[in-house]
């Protein structure tokens, strides 16, 4: 009898022990220092992107916690050279792709994170090869009074710092523009149109597909993956906001969208 009381007190510690199992994963928005500085007064593409991964991982049941932008910002301003650091940091990220790993762990062990994620997100149009911001783009086409063809690209990048290395990374792109591709925002309604169209694709698209890859970097075989039920016909992106549609340039649909594994963790 004892000992299988021993062997409950065992079974229930092996439980709690599990269940204790929990990541600390901080999110960085390339664009996190530019307080809506565009025209429009919109969020910066890798904000929205960035808010929705961490939305995600809210509901992981513990599985990984995530501070908010609001918070993170708060320990930046309060240490300077931290931030000078950060931003150095994303710039480069952002504008060259490289990343800045000894930077990045310096800046996990202050939010005690041994984990990042980085987004970015930039725009091409067919008129200028130059990566530019959505907005800065929607700036340029309604002073002008014109209409760019454009395609919105975001990347998102898992670091392991205590490795420095890439765990996981996924590059995501799509058209966003009016049925026939073209970007034109000649009043600011016109322009909030193109921005819901940012948020829905951020919130039914990249955010599911790139938290559950980070999930399954940690958990693995713990969710099942998205299942994509659209199709992407090459022009611009429609779907029902109900369903999620497939990942853009994806021809094979036989098999689950996962990502592209950098690191297996």
């Amino acid at each position: 009898m004892r000992n299988l009381i021993k062997l409950f007190f065992i079974f229930l510690f092996l439980i709690s022990s599990v269940q204790a199992v929990s990541f600390d994963v901080l999110v960085l928005p390339a664009d996190i220092f530019n307080l809506k500085e565009n025209y429009y007064n919109f969020d910066e593409v890798s904000e929205i992107v960035a808010n929705d991964i961490i939305y995600e991982f809210s509901k992981t049941s513990g599985k990984i916690n995530s501070p908010d932008l609001y918070s993170v910002r708060a320990k930046f301003n309060q240490n300077q050279l931290l931030k000078q650091s950060a931003q150095r940091a994303l710039y480069k990220y952002k504008n060259s792709g490289q990343i800045d790993y000894s930077a990045f762990q310096k800046i996990g062990e202050e939010f005690n994170c041994k984990s990042i994620v980085l987004v970015s997100s930039s725009a091409v149009t067919n008129k200028n090869s130059l990566k530019r911001s959505v907005w800065e783009v929607l700036e340029i086409a309604t002073s002008f009074n014109i209409a760019y063809p454009y395609r919105m690209e975001t990347s998102v990048v898992l670091l392991d710092n205590v490795n420095k290395t890439a765990m996981w990374s996924n590059n995501y792109s799509s058209k966003l523009g009016a049925n026939d591709n073209i970007f034109a925002a000649k009043n600011y309604a016109q322009a909030n149109a193109e921005y819901e169209k940012v948020k829905m694709y951020s919130k039914n698209v990249i955010a599911p597909s790139a938290s559950q890859n980070i999930v399954l970097r940690f958990f693995p075989k713990s969710i099942t993956p998205i299942q994509y039920n659209s199709q992407d016909t090459g022009s611009a992106l429609r779907y029902d906001t109900r369903k999620l549609p497939e990942m853009p340039k994806k021809e094979d649909t036989s098999v689950p969208y996962t990502g592209d594994l950098l690191y297996d963790y």
